[in-house]
């Protein structure tokens, strides 16, 4: 019973290890999938739908086959992200291959949304590959 405990307790420790580890060693890819995600917002705030659309993954372009369909379907359905006022990075995290930002977004409405962005490597380049949006819950005190 003690040697199962150590070697849980030696698990645990190497597993706890490696996720810090791992965190660390995915900082260089966080700043740069940051910096996309900025980039495309700003795009979409410039109204610059080719610059907005060069930032999504293939399956995402497959679904709109150009840069004005992209926008079009951007800001009717994500008009947070399309327009917001201020947008704040909350959280990253690398899982299975893939890099996913949490953002705080406020609207022009000064609504405040969860914003879930998802990237992806394509031939050695970060592209985004989808976004979730929700209002976030009003908090009292």
């Amino acid at each position: 019973m003690h040697l199962k405990k150590t070697i849980l307790t030696i698990i645990t420790f190497l597993s706890i290890s490696g996720l810090a580890k791992s965190e660390i060693s995915y900082e260089k890819e966080f700043d740069e999938t940051q910096f996309i995600i900025e980039s495309q917002i700003q795009a979409f705030l410039d109204e610059n739908a080719e610059l907005a659309y060069s930032y999504a993954a293939p399956l995402i372009k497959m679904k709109f086959n150009n840069p004005l369909e992209f926008m079009s379907m951007v800001k009717n359905y994500y008009e947070p992200v399309y327009n917001p006022k201020q947008f704040y990075f909350i959280d990253a995290r690398y899982f299975e291959g893939a890099i996913y930002h949490q953002l705080q977004v406020i609207s022009q409405q000064d609504e405040s949304f969860l914003a879930t962005y998802s990237l992806i490597q394509d031939e050695g380049k970060w592209k985004i590959s989808g976004c979730a949006v929700y209002p976030m819950q009003k908090q009292s005190i």
